[in-house]
């Protein structure tokens, strides 16, 4: 199993207008449960992939949330 450092696909893209989080969820057990991955805010929500905090239209994030998203940029450097 990957160590998570790794690129372990690549989807180059789909015919027409798919989003990036429907190729995953159609993809997903290709992977084991308890594996995860680094994504961008199109996935939020997905319990297998980690994300920075997303501020919504009526409330920013606190100081600390930033801090957090700043760790994942932080490891790619």
């Amino acid at each position: 199993m990957p160590t998570g450092k790794e690129i372990v696909d690549v989807v180059v893209g789909k015919p027409g207008a798919t989003s990036d989080i429907k190729i995953w969820r159609s993809r997903r057990t290709e992977y084991s449960d308890n594996q995860k991955f680094q994504g961008d805010k199109a996935y939020v929500g997905e319990p297998a992939i980690d994300t920075t905090h997303k501020k919504s239209r009526s409330q920013g994030i606190t100081i600390e949330q930033k801090q957090e998203n700043q760790k994942p940029a932080k490891k790619r450097w």
